[in-house]
């Protein structure tokens, strides 16, 4: 096969790029921009930029040793431990002593599982599983920023055996080569449309949805040369202006990737591809300063979100004012440097054979993560705090309401057409929409009202309000709900819960007249406390070295929430609807209850109830006149 190759390969140019080490620092100032400014920008696009890079750097040393006979895996995976091992061990060691000085049983349970799932390139996996890039809960997780090592690792498992193959079938040069991997990166970046939006949380996390962008960079090694044309530096102005404008203009949203991960992907192909260094845009990337953090951004990206998140976990804050912000910086900036120098450089530079390096990598993994896999095994070192903090700390676990799959769930109905509430006329029937704010209720409202039939249609991060635009998956199901499902029901009442936010409750009056064709009466349930912390971490400061004092302090956006209470009480008042205020539930006389009457915190994070707390609470309502149907 080989000897009908189309075409031979030409000079591969493995030179030094300036200008891609001054992008590494132009991708991670972008990541820490985001998080250091408590969101205000899309900097979570640096990641994006990170993977074109290292796509493009990657399968230019593969290639190169391919085309020269000279690739072997083994050499391979040992530059790979070399470059991706050290630096991670040092951070995930500093975290878990942090842990360990901050960090309540519960939470240095789930650190330690971070930790292992780092360690092993794996933790991409564990946070599809157990959270979301963009959830109020991200805050809590020291090791989150690594999801993006285990999606580059799990690739290059596999990019150096397609390369290979395509090697032996065509050569790495010519038009099959660049039709196979523009197809592969086509069919990945199909699956985002695909997978956004019912499954947004692996679109984020995984190597699926991912691996486009490194593909992406991958391609540009085996594009033909623009030395000599007059594009690259429109290529590259172009390029820096997508990466400008995807910062600037990209919304932080769960069903990120989006269409919209074109503005910094292909951004960063525009400025790599022409590696012409003639022009201005190249030049301006290849100043020293750039190329220095461009040199250490392995190490300052590691090094800049643990120490956030343990600074704001000992402060109880929600957010970072801008000295903690400039602190931050300067100590994630000196750790980087002495890593890199300390760290990084020492053992790339060792010239132990190959196997010897693999074995040796993983055992100190393995002996690594012998360190939080303690914290698992012993409930999260519980000996550490005082005798009442343990006590407490037992009722920290969130308690489960049971299964609700004894009820008719609309979102199955609409999306794989299931038969279900067909109830006799004379059975009183309700039905329960909205987001997880309502799904929190859905147990306890069917424990207060025993004799009613209960239906639900809710889904996470769903607010239940008529809208032709928001989060993509949120607009479908209401769509289908509305056009296929509701009019063949009729309820003797709707209840719609959810976490309201200021200008996100105004689309409920259209909503109301909506439903009010279906139900005999429309309840609408308000907004609920929220905690800048999970409760039970806060509930649990005193026991730890935390800058601890009284819990009302760390109610997030309480002046926001009572406003969004009175005025959804107020705009509903003239409209067919009953408006109950949770808020007055949980904080008769604006004095909040911590905990329900089996002892356990009324939420298990910032403000979901859990099973014993979502009692207490429609027990309130009732007296307040709230019933069903």
């Amino acid at each position: 096969m080989k000897g009908n190759r189309a075409m031979a390969p030409p000079k591969l140019d493995t030179s030094f790029r300036p200008d891609v080490e001054g992008l590494r620092a132009l991708a991670v100032f972008a990541v820490i921009l985001f998080h250091y400014s408590n969101g205000r920008t899309a900097g979570f696009v640096g990641v994006d930029i990170f993977f074109v890079i290292s796509g493009f750097l990657i399968t230019r040393i593969i290639a190169r040793e391919i085309v020269a006979g000279q690739f072997q895996f083994s050499a391979f995976y040992a530059r790979r431990a070399r470059r991706i091992i050290p630096a991670l061990v040092a951070v995930v060691l500093f975290t878990v002593a942090g842990g360990l000085v901050l960090l309540s049983p519960p939470a240095l349970v789930l650190l330690g599982k971070q930790a292992i799932t780092a360690l092993f390139g794996v933790s991409n996996v564990y946070f599809w599983l157990t959270s979301g890039y963009f959830s109020r809960e991200a805050h809590s997780e020291p090791l989150l920023h690594t999801w993006s090592l285990g999606v580059e690792e799990q690739f290059y498992l596999l990019w150096p055996m397609a390369l290979l193959l395509l090697h032996r079938i065509w050569g790495l040069w010519g038009k099959p080569v660049l039709l196979v991997i523009g197809l592969f990166i086509a069919l990945s970046f199909g699956s985002i449309r695909i997978l956004t939006g019912d499954y947004e949380t692996f679109a984020f996390f995984m190597l699926p949805t991912r691996a486009w962008q490194l593909a992406t960079g991958g391609l540009l090694v085996f594009l033909p040369s623009l030395h000599g044309h007059r594009w690259p530096g429109v290529l590259k102005a172009a390029g820096l202006l997508f990466i400008l404008a995807a910062i600037l203009l990209i919304e932080p949203d769960a069903s990120y990737p989006s269409f919209s991960a074109l503005l910094p992907t292909v951004g960063a192909a525009l400025l790599i591809w022409p590696s012409d260094r003639r022009t201005y845009v190249a030049n301006l990337l290849s100043i020293r300063p750039l190329r220095y953090f461009g040199k250490i951004s392995y190490s300052l990206y590691l090094w800049h979100w643990p120490p956030l998140v343990l600074l704001l976990t000992w402060s109880q804050s929600a957010s970072l004012s801008l000295v903690q912000s400039i602190f931050l910086f300067l100590f994630a900036w000196a750790m980087a440097q002495l890593s890199w120098r300390f760290v990084e450089q020492p053992f790339r530079r060792k010239s132990t054979g190959n196997s010897k390096v693999l074995v040796t990598s993983a055992g100190v993994v393995c002996v690594v993560a012998l360190i939080p896999l303690g914290f698992v095994l012993s409930d999260g070192a519980p000996a550490r705090i005082s005798e009442a903090g343990r006590e407490l700390s037992k009722k920290l676990d969130r308690e489960e309401a049971d299964d609700q799959s004894v009820f008719c769930d609309f979102q199955e109905v609409i999306e794989t057409g299931a038969e279900c509430a067909r109830f006799s006329k004379n059975e009183e029937h309700i039905l329960v929409m909205g987001d997880s704010h309502a799904d929190h209720l859905v147990w306890a409202i069917k424990d207060a009202f025993p004799a009613v039939k209960v239906s639900t249609l809710i889904r996470s991060g769903c607010r239940p309000i008529v809208a032709s635009v928001g989060r993509k998956n949120c607009v479908e199901m209401y769509d289908a709900f509305f056009r296929d499902v509701l009019p063949d029901h009729r309820f003797d009442a709707i209840v719609l819960s959810a976490r309201w936010r200021n200008g996100q409750y105004e689309n409920l009056e259209p909503t109301v007249a909506a439903l009010g064709a279906y139900a005999d009466r429309l309840v609408v349930l308000g907004q609920t406390v929220e905690y800048d912390h999970p409760l039970p971490e806060l509930l649990l400061a005193k026991y730890l070295p935390r800058r601890s004092s009284d819990i009302q302090n760390f109610m997030s956006r309480w002046a926001e929430i009572k406003q969004i209470d009175e005025h959804m009480a107020r705009s509903l008042s003239d409209i067919p609807v009953e408006y109950y205020s949770v808020i007055e539930a949980v904080c008769p006389d604006d004095d909040c209850t911590l905990f329900s009457p089996s002892g356990y915190p009324l939420t298990w994070d910032y403000g979901h109830f859990n099973a014993s707390g979502a009692r207490l609470v429609v027990e309130r309502l009732q007296s307040k006149g709230f019933h069903l149907p």
